[in-house]
């Protein structure tokens, strides 16, 4: 449930937006990607200042360019998938990656961008299922290109991510399907019985509208098809920095479509599951560069960090939910 998202990780969310006082958990959640590269550098006899000293300037600037523009070619697509203007919908995502940190899956990144989206006079269940259905396209797609490149250089410890990446795509295709096929503004019996709960039945109206956006989305075959390509040519131009450093188009895609399916794994920023992923494919060298380079990336969105406050949508989820 979207708005239960809202409610669980409220307190951690306005603390970290706000930029208020931290708990201790949070701080080790920002802390953890860090330790895990010092004890991965320790493990491998790497000093930490050959990940910088060693870094090839050129692979740093293609990076972050590379980055930025897959972030401009999704917004291109989320733009259209939510009715927003692009540079809303190029903050929302540049921003959700940031949260994705220190908070993984749909209370992360999903809530951070329907919080943007709310704020541009979206409503809060149209905002929170779009910002899911963008996030099936993601997962779906990074899944599907992993799965396909794996077996060009698969190793025994990658069947770990073989598994998260397959079991992303049957959940989505599940849910996404249930969505589809249920959704006609009425609840069927199953869904008649958990609205019947006093707790739950104002979410009901939320609910058929949320699944009604999603339906008349996936009811448009342009904006799937083009929905899917979009999100296939950023996957494609985020992995053309690693030809540098495989001089293989293949490697380069497999190098960052592991490392992206490492992320589904919920732990904040796949701390210590990224690692173990690249090393069975690249160096233990620039598995760490890799691996700094993509917290910095993702940390850019952190600019806008000052602009927004999950305070702002705490009115219209009461709106919505007479009982809290």
């Amino acid at each position: 449930m979207d708005l239960l998202f809202v409610i669980l990780t409220e307190n951690v969310l306005k603390k970290f937006l706000a930029n208020e006082g931290v708990d201790k958990k949070l701080v080790l959640v920002i802390l953890l990607p860090i330790i895990i590269i010092g004890v991965y550098s320790e493990i491998f006899k790497i000093d930490i200042l050959n990940i910088f000293l060693k870094l090839d300037p050129y692979f740093v600037i293609f990076f972050f360019v590379a980055y930025l523009t897959q972030i401009l070619i999704v917004s291109l697509r989320d733009s259209r998938i939510a009715g927003i203007d692009f540079y809303t919908a190029f903050k929302a995502r540049i921003f959700a990656n940031s949260v994705s940190l220190i908070i993984p899956g749909a209370m992360g990144p999903d809530l951070a961008r329907a919080v943007i989206y709310i704020r541009k006079g979206v409503s809060i269940d149209k905002a929170f299922s779009l910002s899911l259905l963008e996030s099936f396209y993601d997962v779906n797609v990074i899944a599907v290109m992993f799965l396909v490149f794996i077996w060009f250089k698969f190793s025994a410890f990658e069947i770990i991510l073989v598994l998260t990446a397959l079991g992303n795509v049957l959940l989505w295709i599940f849910g996404v399907g249930y969505i589809y096929g249920t959704s006609n503004y009425n609840l069927n019996r199953i869904e008649q019985k958990i609205f019947s709960i006093k707790y739950l039945k104002p979410l009901q109206d939320a609910y058929l509208n949320a699944k009604g956006e999603m339906k008349e989305r996936l009811s448009s075959p342009f904006l799937t098809i083009s929905s899917v390509f979009l999100t296939v040519l950023s996957y494609v131009v985020q992995s053309l920095p690693f030809y540098l450093v495989s001089r293989s188009l293949i490697e380069s895609l497999l190098i960052n479509t592991t490392y992206q399916v490492a992320l589904l794994v919920p732990i904040p920023s796949a701390a210590g599951i990224s690692e173990l992923a690249l090393t069975a494919i690249v160096p233990p060298l620039l598995v760490l560069q890799i691996r700094v380079l993509e917290l910095l990336s993702y940390s850019l969105g952190f600019v806008y960090v000052r602009e927004i406050s999950i305070d702002e949508i705490r009115k219209e989820v009461k709106e919505v939910w007479k009982t809290i």
